[in-house]
């Protein structure tokens, strides 16, 4: 599946769906550490999505325990900043770069255009980086984007407030706090909008690690919502009142859990075994 200006060395990308385990096994954190290189990596963390880089820090105490090489903390809140050459050249050099959390529309806004925004794509699309989003960090991921939109289970016209991304991906829409937030109905409202995009739904305390190969990996606690309406008859929702319920068939809805691999080019679930071995050897190529 095409994510846009793909080539053969486009990276990892490990989408969290916030409130990841910072204080015991950290299992979420360490996978990032893992792909990103283990020891060797060389990690930036923007926490351009908030007011503060305060979460910045945590994140980089955490991962200099793991024993990361190189770990810095990139303070960027405005487009000016995101234009410094030597800030410019910190995510040139990065293995990883760590999208902290916050608002994903203040992210996109300061970083979209920009040299710090190319630098991104570049350590994702060309230098086979990995890119790992926690909340917003995760939503922004992808162009377009879910940027805001009222809880509930029941799709609604206009539920999904829809934005610009940062493009990483152009077929993945990310929502993230998913159950523990009730945020299917605005997932499938959004889907339905984006039909050729597959709703990816993450709850807390977990990932969906997508893989160059364009399979996706379950880990963590909770569960992976894949949302797929490629097939779904639905009258068109622009056209539906806003605020009123939207009516359709034959979507389908696939809920994954730690050790699931799903096919994004066939969208289908891959059989467990072959999940676990794929993922293992995923992880132990980049340690």
């Amino acid at each position: 599946m095409d994510n846009g200006n793909q080539t053969s060395k486009t990276g990892t990308l490990i989408l969290i769906g916030g409130a990841e385990d910072k204080l015991q096994e950290k299992f979420i954190l360490r996978t990032v550490y893992q792909f990103c290189g283990g020891s060797r990596a060389r990690i930036t963390i923007l926490p351009s999505a908030s007011i503060s880089d305060e979460s910045a820090s945590e994140y980089k105490e955490i991962f200099t325990d793991f024993g990361v090489e190189k770990v810095e903390v990139v303070p960027l809140f405005n487009r000016k900043d995101a234009n410094e050459p030597n800030l410019v050249k910190e995510l040139e050099s990065s293995t990883g770069i760590f999208l902290a959390g916050g608002d994903q529309s203040k992210m996109v806004k300061i970083l979209q255009g920009t040299k710090a925004y190319h630098a991104i794509l570049n350590c994702y699309q060309k230098n086979g980086g990995v890119i790992a989003g926690t909340s917003a960090g995760a939503a922004a991921v992808s162009n377009p984007m879910i940027a805001s939109g009222p809880k509930g289970s029941i799709p609604r016209s206009g539920m999904a407030k829809i934005a610009s991304g940062l493009g990483l991906s152009h077929y993945l829409l990310v929502d993230q706090h998913f159950h523990q937030r009730d945020r299917m109905g605005r997932l499938i409202s959004g889907v339905l909008s984006y039909p050729h995009m597959l709703g990816i739904g993450i709850d807390e305390d977990t990932a969906a690690v997508v893989s160059s190969q364009d399979q996706l990996s379950v880990i963590g606690r909770g569960t992976v919502t894949i949302i797929d309406a490629c097939q779904a008859q639905c009258l068109n929702p622009s056209t539906t009142p806003q605020g009123s319920p939207l009516a359709f068939s034959e979507l389908i809805i696939h809920m994954l859990i730690a050790g699931d691999l799903f096919d994004l080019n066939r969208r289908t679930v891959i059989s467990k075994e072959k999940s676990h071995e794929n993922f293992r050897k995923s992880s132990l190529s980049r340690s």
